[in-house]
């Protein structure tokens, strides 16, 4: 599955999402607390997350390393290689 970040419509309902992506190029993300710098590279394969709250558009542009998210790092949207994301419902 690929993808793409783009919006998939409004979910009538929380949704969570754990998934095993790969990294589609270099990119540097940094914690909040602690303070770090983490350097994410190509093909380098990671579980990440994501979620949302009903109503809002399932978004699969951006995937986190945690729920917790002073500590999380943030990567744009990656090829998801296990794991799906919600159906959007409108």
């Amino acid at each position: 599955m690929s993808d793409q970040g783009v919006g998939r419509g409004a979910s009538a309902q929380d949704w969570f999402v754990r998934a095993r992506v790969r990294i589609r190029g270099a990119h540097r993300s940094t914690s909040v607390e602690p303070l770090n710098l983490r350097i994410f590279q190509f093909g380098e394969e990671l579980e990440m997350m994501q979620w949302g709250r009903s109503g809002q558009q399932v978004g699969t542009g951006t995937w986190w390393t945690s729920q917790d998210l002073d500590a999380a790092r943030s990567v744009p949207a990656q090829e998801v290689l296990e794991g799906e994301l919600p159906a959007a419902d409108r």
